[in-house]
This record gives structure tokens, sequence and C-alpha cells, in this order.
């Protein structure tokens, strides 16, 4: 009696393990997924197939693909906020308008991946998501932006009580503006090979830094008003 326990606990742990080792694959899938495809295309079987597990098995971990794109963009953001605090420590001291915007900029336009997040983030919160998963993910981000934001306000204290989460939830909203333009995708891309079209080019890091820098100087008139 006494074995047979024991093989039903090995069993147990083994199939945890498996469970474990499927849902690591279709997150570490699911990241490239939504970067390279459209999302409109992209469903819980294509990661799942992309990360080489049986049909359906996604949809066990997660209820829609709109969740598990909650879940990789939290991490993507969650590194960009820790890579941010580190260079605020790193800085342990003031720092100009210029030179933050310039870091915030090439920041974000370093990390494609993010950049493409923030563009699908409206419309991935226009779906059908239970409100609790909304709610605790928009939790997290705002008290991480607050968390981040006052570190932002010590070191330019130009921008003032609020000025750093009002920053960085900016320098988002402007990403996910300049997205399609910066980095085209499918029949959108054309332009890329024609100089013809050179015009609609858009360079994420210098148009962020122009914007961010333009956004910088205004906020330091109004704290000093």
């Amino acid at each position: 009696m006494a074995s047979g326990r024991l093989i039903n606990r090995d069993k147990i742990a083994r199939a945890k393990e498996q469970r474990a080792v499927r849902k690591q694959r279709i997150l570490e899938e699911a990241g490239p997924t939504f970067t390279r495809m459209a999302y409109s295309e992209v469903t819980l079987d294509t990661i799942g197939q992309r990360a080489d597990v049986e049909r359906g098995v996604a949809s066990m971990y997660f209820g829609s693909k709109e969740e598990l794109f909650l879940v990789v963009f939290k991490d993507c953001l969650a590194e960009w906020f820790a890579f941010l605090e580190r260079w605020l420590a790193d800085e342990n001291g003031a720092v100009d308008g210029e030179s933050l915007a310039r870091f915030l900029a090439q920041s974000v336009a370093e990390r494609p991946a993010l950049t493409r997040f923030f563009s699908i983030l409206p419309v991935v919160l226009e779906h059908d998501l239970e409100e609790m998963v909304v709610y605790r993910f928009q939790r997290w981000r705002c008290d991480r932006m607050a968390a981040l934001g006052a570190m932002v306000e010590r070191a330019a204290s130009f921008l003032g009580a609020g000025g750093g989460f009002d920053l960085l939830y900016r320098v988002q909203l402007l990403a996910s503006g300049l997205e399609m333009a910066a980095n085209p995708r499918g029949a959108a891309a054309f332009d890329r090979e024609s100089p013809e079209f050179a015009g609609l080019w858009i360079d994420m890091e210098r148009e962020l830094t122009r914007v961010i820098v333009g956004y910088l100087a205004v906020s330091g008139k109004r704290s000093n008003v």
C-alpha cells in the first residue's frame, strides 16, 4: 500500500512538472508570435503549435489570447521598468531634461517587442476580458509607475509631484502611436523599399527624443509658475 502511494505521488509530481514545462514553452513562444504576426491572426492554437504542444493545450492554461498577451506584456514591461530603475540608481543624482529624454527614448527604441506590445494593448483591452484580469494588470502597472515615477522626480525635480508617473505614461502612449510608422509590417512595409516614400519613414528613437524633450521643457516651465 505504501509503495502504491509513493508511485502515485511520483506520477503526480511528474505530471505537475510536465504541465509547468508546457506552460513555460507557451509563454516563451507567445512573445515572438505576438511580435511577428498580425494580432488578429494570432490564436492560442497558433502559439501552442509553435510551442510544440498538443492542440487545445494552450487554452488549458490561459482563458484567451488576450489574457496570455497581458501576461507576456507584463513581463516585458517589468523588465523595462527594472532597467530604468537601475539607470536612475546608477545616476545617483540630478539629471537634466535632455539626458533623461535621450535615455528614455533609447531604452524604448531598443526594445522592439515592447513598442509592438504598446501598440497592441489598446486592442486587447477592448476585448471582453474578465474585469479582474484587467484590474489586476492595470493596478500592477499603476503601482510600478508610481514607484518608478517617484525615482524620476527625485532625479528630475523640475517635473514636480506626479510628473514622473505622467512622463512614463506619456512615453508609453507616444511609443504606441509611433510604432506603426516606425516599424511597419506586412503590406504597410512596402514604402521602406522606395526612396519615393522616404517622407513617411519615422525613426522611433529620434522622434521620441524630440517629443519628450519638448514635453519636459513645458513641464519645467509649469513647475516654475
